[in-house]
This record gives C-alpha cells, sequence and structure tokens, in this order.
C-alpha cells in the first residue's frame, strides 16, 4: 500500500467529519475561491513579484526536479514528470540548501503565519495534472504566478464551484486563493513553461477546531508521507551538493 493511499484513502471515512467540524469554526466561508487579499501577506507577496521571479527563474530546470520523483506517493496526478517542484518549507522542515538559493523568497515566506508547505511549482509545455481534490479543508492553497506563457488562456487552472467547473488563468503578479479540496485540474498547452510560487497555509479558525488541527499537522508531519519525501531530497542533497 503507498503511502499517498494510508493517508488519503484510508482516511476517507472520517474526512467529511473532519472538515464538517473545522468548518462549523472557520472564520472564512465555505468557498472555493477566495479573495487572495483576505490574507494581509499577499499583498507584500505581489510587490516583490518581480524580485520573487527572478530567483525561481535563475534556478534553472534541471535544478528543479519532478515532483513524482520526489513524492511517488502522489500517484497519478504526478505521473506527468513534466510538473516540477522546488520544496523551500514542508509541515515545519525547511529545505535550507533550497532556502539559501532564493533569500527574497525565503525572507518573504518566514513572515506568513500558519504556512505549511512553500515550493515553486513549475509546469513544463505540455503538462497537464488531471483532476483531483486535496486532502483536508484544514489548509487553503494560494498561487502567486511569477512567469505565465504568453497564450495565457492556454494555460490554466480549472476549480470546481458547485457542479460547474470555472476556468481560471494565472497573470503575472497576480494572485489565486482556493480550497483545493474542491476538484480542480491543470493544463499548460503552450510551448512556453509556467512557474508560481505555490503556498499553503491554514484555515483561520476559532478554538477548538485549532487544536484539532494542530493534532493533525502533527500527524502528517511525522506520516510516511511527508518523511518519504524529506529522505529523496536528503538524498538529492548529498548526491548535487552545492558548490561555492
Amino acid at each position: 500500500m503507498s503511502t499517498r493511499k494510508s493517508i488519503y484513502h484510508l482516511t476517507k471515512g472520517i474526512r467529511d467529519r473532519l472538515d464538517a467540524f473545522i468548518m462549523r469554526f472557520s472564520l472564512l466561508p465555505d468557498l472555493a475561491v477566495f479573495d487572495p487579499h483576505v490574507m494581509f501577506w499577499v499583498k507584500e507577496l505581489e510587490q516583490n513579484w518581480e524580485r520573487i521571479r527572478d530567483e525561481a527563474i535563475r534556478l534553472g530546470g534541471e535544478d528543479i526536479p519532478s515532483l513524482g520523483d520526489i513524492s511517488p506517493d502522489h500517484g497519478r496526478i504526478a505521473a506527468d514528470r513534466r510538473w516540477r517542484s522546488f520544496f523551500l518549507e514542508g509541515y515545519g522542515y525547511q529545505r535550507q540548501e533550497n532556502r539559501a538559493r532564493v533569500p527574497v523568497t525565503s525572507a518573504l515566506i518566514d513572515r506568513i503565519p500558519n504556512l505549511c508547505t512553500a515550493t515553486f511549482s513549475v509546469l513544463e509545455p505540455g503538462c497537464h495534472i488531471p483532476r483531483h481534490r486535496g486532502m483536508t479543508k484544514a489548509m487553503l492553497t494560494y498561487h502567486l504566478a511569477l512567469h505565465v506563457p504568453r497564450d495565457r488562456e492556454k494555460c490554466w487552472i480549472q476549480i470546481e464551484d458547485h457542479g460547474q467547473m470555472h476556468v481560471h488563468p494565472w497573470s503575472a503578479g497576480k494572485s489565486i486563493l482556493f480550497d483545493d479540496t474542491y476538484n480542480h485540474e491543470v493544463w499548460n498547452n503552450t510551448d512556453d513553461t509556467r512557474y508560481v510560487l505555490l503556498i499553503q497555509v491554514r484555515r483561520p479558525c476559532r478554538w477548538p477546531a485549532r487544536v484539532l488541527m494542530d493534532i493533525f499537522f502533527t500527524a502528517v508531519r511525522y506520516s510516511r508521507f511527508v518523511q518519504d519525501v524529506r529522505r529523496n531530497l536528503d538524498d538529492r542533497a548529498v548526491q548535487s551538493p552545492l558548490t561555492a
């Protein structure tokens, strides 16, 4: 049994009840897509988007591994190896070797409260991420578009809302904030590469939902799902050490 299956599928029977409990105490409504500026830190990221973009672009494609190679438990949604992820932080673990290469971005994400994960997410030409949904309403997902293909109408994320799929093309320097428990699907049907800063944060909630979320995220932190990613990134860092 895969790690992804042990986390996602084996919790299927209780996920709806946990999500319902979280939403009882949520400080935000149950929406698929939000005004990103409900998060105060979004403005600062947008003001610095060009500096963040420059750091991401300088990394080069070979230094950004395919998500499916680093996290095989993402299974079918990361089967297309043209989806690449440069990890900066995840569930309390910081990738210092990566953060050292993008100091401006790292300093900015350090000012985001309740951060769960932070990566540069890269879609190479022709990449498709099939329809899927996230694991929990305890997190919200944020995209800051850094480099968008010129033909942006052919590069988009589609998010389901009340049974209808809505297309959201990225626009450089602009943000999208959404609840990834709503089905969503991604395409890059262009001959250019798309870069976004992808961040996941805890959903703002009142007590006692915050206690439940603390327990949940502690369990995720020590799960095989996260530990496998850590080990694969550690192995990659040893094989490709930074040089002065």
